[in-house]
């Protein structure tokens, strides 16, 4: 069926009188003969009242795909406006023909059901992606079982993926409006299938709102006062209030995750909730009782339904849209609770960036320790599990102590980063949303900067004096030739994977602040600090005792957990790369710092040579930049997708970043002397700073 569109030889004539004579219709629509108009004649001539039910639905579904897929027109507008315009004028200007389609279209509404299409499609559902891609899968390689009394399937057969939708904007609008008035009553059935939409929407939402992952989490007494309810059991002109209501009442409980966790079942709801409100906002203009009689929708409204369900409609049949849901669900998982603890280290002003440099030295100090005992694990040539765990332990309790001492370890994403992030996106569309991204972006990579500046100038300095405190007391370099020459090798960008290696380390940085984040969040979620603080273990040691651990727990969670899972990703994955065989490797900025440093005091300057050392020092350089850039790349990705950024606006950050590198680029390695006011919202400068006061200072 779908091929007459592809083929016109396909459409035959009609059995009667019905084609307009061939000049007339060109010279009516203002057309040259060509195949697509010749196409439109043929198909308005198959549009015929008195065919059977399947016959008329087939037509309109011919007509419809050849507005978004047919021929093309030599046109300097969009090809699917013109053949869109030349519809609307056939049937305002020629009433046979006007007659005809509207007696069909009617019939063919009449008889389908349009409450999937408008209350269900593109809208979320609890199947799971798992059952959706076995659906998904069948539908590809068996054959559709006919559907003809349901006006979605007949939706489907026009709207085959994304591009059959890219000619709706706002030069769509006034054809769309002219279509629907030219439609008349032919669109009458709709309503009532908008009217089942709206009721199922609304019991939706209800019936969402009231389950007991998201009641536990709402501020409202009663679940009669909860505005979710109420909308339920309103009448259409109170639910534009409501709709708004419901909105005010998740934020509510969205501020009320901070305290109590969040799981994907609750994320799960309030995107379904969400996305059926703004489903639900979309089709009331339709039903509007205030709209004088016989009138046609907006264009603009036409579109947004239009817009909406074929996107849905499209999704459904892309596994790669299945992918984008699930993972859009887990990234909303990730920035709904920014949590308490190991929030980012963002310097707004000078004294901060001072103090975070000191913090960075002492980091820089702890993680020479960690190096020298990285090296001993390895002279001790064990099998590569063991070498894993043994590193790990290593690099854990290195970073652990860090974590206790209040010291930085640059590059190190805090948990939080992404939901900080994502805390600044503004929640309305347009183009501007993302631009208080950018001072944030700025703000992030000076403090990383000076993170790292910390680290490498302070494990320098001390891996210098550990190898003369080293040689005075043994009498010899800590590192043998061999060893000291391969060290410096491994660090050179060109000749060795130094370059993959590092990205590699920004993705294992990146995982481990997810992972900090949801162990976190599990905590919190299980109340597991509170039952820490009322186990019966303190009647014997204390309940002050408890409540303290019990804050001392919630408060260095995320610091805990990002920190030994950062050490276990370092250690195991050299280990289990051998295991099978891969040569993979870390590259820290900070470790491969101290290392390098060791190596070049073990050969001396004048043995290793001056080309040698300075590759390897940018190779570190490389490091450093590679650290950061992808995990925090990473971090902005999922806070992007959890806000249903598009590709179009992503690909605007870019630019955004650039154009403020070039007016301030001091900016992005050193804080102003009085950073602009309101750069960033109060809320979202609180965001990155949970326990400090709001202000409007940059």
């Amino acid at each position: 069926m779908l091929a007459l569109i592809d083929d016109p030889s396909l459409i035959g004539p009609p059995n009667d009188d019905s084609l307009v004579p061939r000049e007339e219709f060109l010279r009516v629509i203002g057309a040259t003969n060509n195949k697509a108009s010749g196409m439109l004649r043929i198909l308005l001539a198959g549009v015929r009242p008195g065919i059977p039910l399947p016959e008329q639905i087939e037509a309109i579904e011919q007509l419809g795909r050849y507005i978004v897929a047919g021929p093309s027109v030599a046109s300097a507008s969009d090809p699917v406006l013109v053949r869109l315009e030349w519809l609307v004028v056939a049937l305002e200007r020629l009433p046979a023909v006007r007659r005809d389609f509207q007696a069909v279209l009617h019939a063919v509404l009449d008889a389908t059901h349009g409450m999937k299409l408008l209350g269900e499609i593109g809208l979320p559902n609890n199947r799971g992606m798992l059952a959706e891609t076995g659906d998904r899968l069948t539908r590809w390689f068996l054959p559709e079982p006919p559907a003809t009394h349901e006006l979605w399937r007949l939706a489907s057969h026009i709207v085959h993926e994304l591009d059959d939708l890219s000619w709706l904007d706002a030069d769509a609008d006034p054809l769309l409006h002219r279509l629907a008035a030219v439609g008349g009553e032919a669109w009458a059935p709709l309503r009532g299938a908008l009217l089942d939409a709206i009721g199922l929407l609304i019991t939706r939402i209800g019936a969402a709102g009231m389950h007991e992952v998201l009641r536990s989490r709402a501020v409202t007494d009663t679940v009669l006062g909860s505005p979710l309810f109420r909308l339920s059991r309103a009448d259409l002109p109170d639910m534009p209030a409501l709709i708004t209501a419901s909105r005010a009442h998740l934020a509510q409980v969205r501020a009320a995750l901070e305290s109590q966790g969040v799981s994907i079942d609750v994320v799960y709801s309030i995107d379904t909730i969400e996305r059926s409100l703004t489903r639900l906002e979309l089709l009331l203009p339709f039903v509007d009782r205030a709209r004088p009689p016989g009138s046609a929708p907006a264009g603009s409204d036409i579109r947004a339904v239009l817009d909406a369900v074929g996107r849905g409609l499209a999704g459904g049949h892309s596994f790669h849209q299945l992918l984008n849901d699930s993972l859009r669900l887990l990234a909303r998982k990730v920035v709904e609770r920014p949590g308490r603890s190991d929030a980012p280290d963002v310097t707004s002003s000078r004294r901060e960036y001072w103090t975070t440099l000191g913090s960075a030295a002492g980091g820089g100090v702890l993680a020479l320790g960690a190096i020298v005992m990285r090296f001993f694990v390895r002279w001790g040539h064990f099998a590569p599990f063991l070498d894993g765990v043994l590193s790990s332990l290593v690099f854990a309790g290195a970073f652990v102590v860090m974590q206790l001492a209040g010291l930085t370890l640059a590059t190190k994403q805090p948990s939080m980063t992404a939901a900080a992030l994502a805390g600044v996106i503004r929640e309305r569309g347009g183009p501007e949303r993302l631009d208080p991204l950018v001072p944030l972006i700025a703000r992030i990579t000076r403090s990383q900067v000076v993170a790292a500046l910390g680290n490498v100038l302070a494990v320098v300095a001390t891996a210098i004096g550990f190898h003369l405190a080293w040689q005075i007391v043994f009498g010899a370099p800590f590192l043998d030739p061999a060893a000291a020459r391969a060290t410096i090798a491994s660090f050179d960008p060109m000749h060795s994977g130094t370059i993959f290696f590092a990205a590699l380390t920004g993705v294992l940085l990146w995982l481990s602040s997810m992972f900090a984040g949801w162990f976190e969040n599990w905590l919190v979620y299980r109340r597991i600090p509170e039952a820490i603080e009322h186990h019966r273990l303190g009647k014997q040691v204390g309940k002050d005792r408890m409540a303290k651990l019990a804050r001392f727990l919630e408060r260095e969670s995320a610091g805990f957990a990002g920190a030994i899972s950062l050490g276990v990703l370092l250690g195991m994955l050299p280990a289990f790369a051998r295991f099978f065989g891969t040569p993979l490797d870390i590259r820290h900025v900070t470790l491969s710092a101290g290392a390098l440093t060791l190596a070049i005091a073990s050969l001396g300057v004048d043995h290793v040579g001056t080309g040698p050392i300075i590759s390897a020092a940018i190779g570190v350089a490389l490091i450093g930049a590679l650290n950061f850039a992808v995990s925090f790349v990473l971090a902005l990705v999922v806070a992007l997708r959890a806000r249903d950024v598009g590709g179009g606006e992503r690909l605007r950050l870019p630019g955004a970043v650039l154009r403020r590198f070039v007016r301030h680029p001091f900016e992005f390695v050193f804080p102003p002397r009085e950073a602009p006011a309101r750069e960033v919202p109060a809320r979202d400068v609180a965001d990155c700073h949970p326990e400090r006061p709001a202000t409007n200072q940059g």
